[in-house]
Formats: structure tokens, C-alpha cells, sequence
């Protein structure tokens, strides 16, 4: 049976043979291949309605420098780096992630259903989380320094003169207008009720699926919950037919059958998506929030200002205080069958 559009669809596995046969099931839309390791490029005679497009980090890294070195003219000359070879600059921590969100920004613009392939799980999470922050992706780091150096600047601009030195304004390393707008869009899309599902295949390999409760526990965490979700191994159809108590009755989940045929792999996308939110009740001063895996034992709850953080084990998520809660004090928390309530006063 063919599978209708499914718009924004985001795609992520443990096992990248099952990603990738996850991909190859809904051929309509076009691809984004997001795995940093070309995943699809195995994928023989598999076509694709719309275009694939591949992240290679090298190739898009030298691309967006390609974009951003006239604009960094006046700095590469007070740095002496006019010079500078880019494939020579030694990695930086995090560039890749970044150039990843910002390759997926571009892919956005274009407006058609679109299926992004993603690594594997935990690193897909993080990825997507990053992405819906937006223009914040890069602000943050950037405008606090460059609001120093304008001050800076202005305060040497006698010695500028007397000295002929040529100080660049920050108005270069700011964002531009053009990739303002992609930020801002992408994070649109990703908001939490967006137009965005998230299919996401694990293993399941004990009956007590403690490994799989700590990965659901650490995917809330990061609060971009999976709007479906397939198991595989030897205790995923055992698990699915008597659900722990962490697993949120809402949450649909079918098994995924080695050796992964086409027929078994498509059921995960025939199953209707469901987006588990948050649930806010003003007059009963409650709020409701899906956590799928997580135990009283890891969970901890504090309350700074107006934020609500989620200690859980090892993570933290960052809860606003909605408006129509506004002034209260969280006073007590509750987690049952999978769902968070924190009480209000």
C-alpha cells in the first residue's frame, strides 16, 4: 500500500541499514541525508520522487565559506590571515553539528515534503534541539563579543585615526538577513506542535527493556519526543504486548522484523503519528508533560524563577512556566504511566 505524504519527516535509527530502508519506503518526498556518514549512497536503485541531497561536512564547510569570506575580508586583513587555507583550519568542537543545522535551514526553504535522514538516535535528538533554537543557534555565542567589540572599536576610533588602522565593524559577522529568515523558519517548523513527525526505530533486546527505558529516558530529556516509534530484537513483540508502566498508553509502537523487509519496515510509517504534549489545566494549577522511560529514582524537579529544570539522569530540560501560571510556585510532582504533572500554588 503506498504511504501518503508525510510533509516534514524526520527518520532515525540504531541501526543504519533500518534507517535507510526507512527512507527507501516513502520515495515521494525529496531526501536530505543528514547521517555525516552517507548512508543512502548504498541504497541502489532506490529513486527518489524529489532530489537527494547528501551532507558531506568537507564539501558544505568549504560552500559556506565560499559565502562568507567576502564579508570577512576586513578581518582576515587585520588578522593577517588573507592567506588563511580552510582546509587547513584544525577542527573545532561543535562546527559540525552546526553546519548540519544550517544545511538543514537551507533544505527547508524550499517548502516540499521533505524526508531528512538522521544519525543515530541520541545524536539525532541533540541535533533537532539544537535546530529549534534558531537564530540562537548562532547569536548566542556571537552577540554578547560582538557587542564588545563595537564599544571597543568606537573607544579607539581617536587611536584609529592616528595610528591608520582599519577596524572592521561587527555588522560583517552578524547574521544576515537571508539566513535570519532560514533560522527563524526552521525553528517555526521544529516548534513543539509543528508540522514535523519523528519515526524512531530501537532495540528492544531483554523482556525487562531496561536499556530501552534508559534511551526513551534520555530522549525526554531532551523534550523532542518521537511521533512513532519501531522495535526490533528478541523482546520487542513480548515488550509491545504488555507495555511497562513508563510508556505512555498514547504512545503507538509496532514491532520491526529482522531481516527488515520492505513490508515490515513500512508498517512503523503506516502507524498514525502522535504528537504527546504538553497538557497545561490553569484553574487546577497543573501542568502535564509526556516522559517516556523516565523512574521517580532519576527524576528530580527544582524550580529557577520562572523555569521548571528536569534533572533526569544526567540530563536536563528546561520547562517555561506557561503565562497563565505565571507568578505560581511549583509545589509538587507527580509521574504515572509515563506522564509528568507538576502541581502549581
Amino acid at each position: 500500500m503506498d504511504l501518503p505524504g508525510l510533509g516534514l519527516h524526520f527518520v532515525s535509527a540504531d541501526l543504519p541499514s533500518l534507517a535507510c530502508g526507512l527512507v527507501a519506503a516513502q520515495p515521494r518526498a525529496a531526501v536530505l541525508d543528514l547521517s555525516g556518514e552517507q548512508w543512502l549512497s548504498q541504497l541502489a536503485g532506490v529513486e527518489f520522487d524529489g532530489e537527494l541531497r547528501t551532507y558531506s561536512a568537507v564539501p558544505d564547510a568549504l560552500a559556506l565559506w565560499q559565502q562568507l569570506e567576502p564579508r570577512l575580508g576586513d578581518w582576515l586583513q587585520l588578522l593577517e590571515l588573507q592567506a588563511l587555507q580552510p582546509l587547513l583550519i584544525p577542527p573545532l568542537p561543535g562546527v559540525d553539528m552546526l553546519l548540519r543545522c544550517l544545511v538543514l535551514a537551507e533544505a527547508l526553504q524550499q517548502g516540499a515534503d521533505l524526508t531528512v535522514l538522521l544519525p543515530a538516535p541520541a545524536e539525532a535528538l541533540a541535533l533537532l534541539e539544537l535546530a529549534r533554537t534558531g537564530p540562537a543557534l548562532v547569536e548566542t555565542l556571537l552577540e554578547p563579543l560582538l557587542d564588545w567589540w563595537d564599544q571597543t572599536r568606537q573607544s579607539l576610533a581617536s587611536l584609529e585615526l592616528v595610528l591608520r588602522l582599519r577596524l572592521p565593524s561587527s555588522a560583517s559577522l552578524r547574521l544576515d538577513p537571508r539566513w535570519r529568515s532560514r533560522l527563524e523558519h526552521m525553528a517555526a517548523l521544529l516548534a513543539p506542535g509543528g508540522p514535523w513527525q519523528l519515526s524512531l526505530a530501537l532495540e528492544c533486546a531483554g523482556p525487562k527493556a531496561e536499556l530501552l527505558r534508559q534511551r526513551l529516558s534520555c530522549l525526554s530529556a531532551r523534550g523532542f519526543m518521537p511521533t512513532r516509534l519501531g522495535l526490533h530484537g528478541p523482546a520487542a513483540a513480548a515488550v509491545l504486548a504488555q507495555r511497562p508502566d513508563w510508556w505512555p498508553a498514547q504512545f503507538p509502537g509496532v514491532e520491526l522484523a529482522y531481516p527488515f523487509a520492505s513490508d515490515a519496515v513500512a508498517a512503523l510509517l503506516h502507524l498514525e503519528a502522535t504528537g504527546l504534549e504538553v497538557c497545561v489545566d490553569a484553574a487546577a494549577g497543573t501542568l502535564r508533560m509526556p516522559l517516556p522511560g523516565v523512574i521517580k529514582a532519576e527524576l528530580d524537579v527544582q524550580q529557577i524563577g520562572t523555569t521548571v529544570v528536569l534533572l533526569v539522569g544526567g540530563q536536563r530540560r528546561l520547562v517555561n512556566v506557561p503565562a497563565s501560571l505565571a507568578g505560581k510556585t511549583c509545589s509538587g510532582a507527580r509521574l504515572e504511566s509515563g506522564w509528568l504533572e507538576l502541581r502549581f500554588l
